[in-house]
């Protein structure tokens, strides 16, 4: 037993050896190794994208923005499946990598996205190592391994940030946009639109599960809010223009509105932040997203269709404000949001100010003045540019919602689990398998693992009996309770007769007995007979013979009897044997 425990831990640093090894042999790119920039085109030809870097994109997309999010949350609850899923994503983003070294078609220059990818690796690399080192159990209970489970978890919690990055660096490379004088506009675009949606993330998650968090450090939603905006808005003031510059130049119409949204967001944070102490509510936050969208609504551009786009990003942030304002002040009526229940969860209406939050976002993010030079060269119109908007918007809240949806069943599945005693709460959970741990009593600790089971099994055995028996026992309670309602009913209205039929006493009768009398009669139109007599005395009134007593038939071995016919044709019968 010992030497396979061993063999098997071996296997695993043989196998995360070689994963480093196979990481690093094709972090090399043939295009990526020189660094000739700045550059003001991002392609090295002319031609498509091919299949190949089509799939590479593909396959990142899945793994970095669904795989490891999703095995990031059973990390979080302690599930077994926590470590095949992730050890399915590594296998998945490192035949995508594959793939993206390996493309014909469209070439590139070194960009962000392969800078990032390099670093993004070694992150990867990390977080594997440690993985495996907690599995491997060794070095229990020390403050190494305390460490390496809390950075274990910050780690595994940065996966989706770190992915969402990655990914809009990709997408950029991609489209070869945002180089020379677009990175200034590029950047502010980005951060600005990723910051409504991970907002609108926020948002979700404090609505599904943050009521526990709130009331426990007797906070209101706005409160934070108000704080994060005042600070955003500081940084945004003093930025937009170059105040703290030697030699300060003019004011242009865009440094005149940037800067002045800026100080609506400290001026009215910090208003939010006064309004919201003592847990109370206030509707702050939702007026200072609402002038942002007005102001967003009216800004200025060189084009057309670019004017439209920002039009309905600004109606987005108008709408969400509206929303958020009606849920505080009519919804829930200045009252923390509830928990939510196994039957109960949050009020439909609830998710429209998150979901136009990630709308809003990702317009946005898709604003730029390349973006919309490209789609406008396109023939597309902007109807079906914000349509096409709305379904990301959609596809990116369902990913939202189904990870948070994912988290609660594994916290319900956990609690059952801890409610029949299976599970406890284990600071150093990560070594226990990284599943839900057992019971850290002395007889389970120190048994095998077979009798731990027996004994885990046995102790939830009896609860399951229990709801069956007690569910058998409601089920029968019920049904002689609709029997004896039944019969009420039917002796109410009279039809006994119904249920009963009066038998008749079957034995075996004389051949040729006679019958005295049959009385017929009609109850509530139904017709019963009933047998009032039998043949009684002998000689010519009836024979004592029975139908059992009949004579045998001797059979002489020839065919007279078939031969033999009565006159109208039928077959003589047998006789009978006094």
């Amino acid at each position: 037993m010992a030497t396979g425990m061993v063999g098997a831990r071996l296997g695993r640093v043989v196998a995360t050896l070689l994963f480093i090894s196979f990481t690093l042999g094709v972090a090399a790119h043939e295009h990526h190794e020189v660094e000739t920039g700045p550059y003001e085109q991002n392609f090295t030809n002319d031609e498509d994208l091919d299949s190949v870097i089509k799939w590479h994109i593909a396959i990142q997309i899945f793994c970095w923005g669904l795989l490891f999010p999703a095995g990031m949350v059973l990390g979080i609850t302690r599930s077994r499946f926590h470590v095949p899923l992730q050890s399915l994503g590594i296998v998945l983003t490192l035949s995508g990598n594959f793939l993206g070294h390996h493309h014909a078609g469209r070439s590139f220059h070194m960009t962000a996205h392969a800078y990032f990818a390099g670093y993004l690796w070694w992150y990867l690399i990390l977080q594997t190592v440690m993985g495996v080192f907690l599995k491997l159990h060794v070095m229990e209970g020390t403050a190494l391994r305390r460490g390496v489970v809390t950075a274990h978890g910050i780690v595994g919690k940065s996966f989706p940030i770190a992915g969402w990055v990655q990914m809009l660096f990709g997408g950029i490379a991609a489209s070869g946009f945002c180089f020379g004088e677009h990175f200034t506009q590029c950047l502010a675009h980005f951060i600005m639109g990723s910051a409504f949606i991970a907002y609108a993330m926020i948002l979700l998650l404090m609505l599904r599960v943050g009521a526990g968090f709130l009331a426990r450090n007797k906070l209101s939603q706005e409160y934070l809010d108000s704080w994060v905006i005042m600070l955003w808005g500081i940084v945004n003031t003093f930025t937009e223009h170059n105040f703290l510059s030697a030699h300060p130049t003019g004011w242009s119409h865009k440094d005149m509105q940037h800067t002045s949204l800026g100080v609506l967001w400290w001026a009215g944070g910090a208003l939010g932040i006064w309004l919201g102490r003592k847990q109370r509510r206030n509707i702050v936050p939702a007026l200072i997203i609402g002038m942002t969208g007005y102001a967003m609504a009216n800004h200025g551009q060189h084009l057309q269709f670019s004017e439209d786009v920002h039009k309905f990003f600004g109606y987005a942030l108008v709408f969400a404000a509206l929303a958020r304002i009606i849920e505080v002040c009519f919804v829930l009526r200045d009252a923390p949001t509830p928990a939510p229940s196994e039957t109960e969860g949050p009020r439909s209406f609830q998710h429209l100010t998150p979901f136009l939050l990630v709308l809003s976002g990702l317009t946005f993010l898709s604003a730029t003045e390349e973006q919309m030079q490209w789609v406008a060269g396109s023939g597309m119109d902007s109807t079906t540019y914000s349509i096409i908007l709305v379904s990301g918007a959609f596809a990116i809240y369902l990913v939202g919602v189904s990870i948070v949806d994912l988290y609660e069943h594994q916290m319900r599945l956990k609690s059952t689990a801890q409610a029949v005693g299976i599970a406890s709460a284990d600071a150093d959970v990560e070594g226990n398998g990284g599943g839900i741990a057992l019971d850290s009593s002395p007889n389970l600790r120190s048994s095998s693992p077979t009798a731990r089971n027996l004994r885990v099994f046995g102790m939830a055995v009896p609860g399951i009996v229990a709801g069956v028996v007690g569910k058998v026992m409601q089920v029968v309670q019920a049904l002689e309770r609709d029997g004896g309602s039944r019969e009420t009913a039917a002796r109410d209205a009279g039809a006994m007769g119904h249920a009963r039929r009066a038998t008749v006493e079957y034995e075996s009768l004389p051949l040729t007995a006679g019958r005295d009398s049959v009385d017929a009669r009609q109850d509530d139109g139904v017709e019963m007979q009933q047998r009032s007599g039998r043949a009684a005395g002998s000689g010519s009134a009836g024979s004592d013979e029975t139908v059992f007593e009949l004579g045998d038939y001797e059979d002489d071995g020839g065919d007279g009897y078939w031969a033999e016919k009565d006159e109208d044709g039928r077959g003589r019968r047998p006789a009978v044997r006094a």
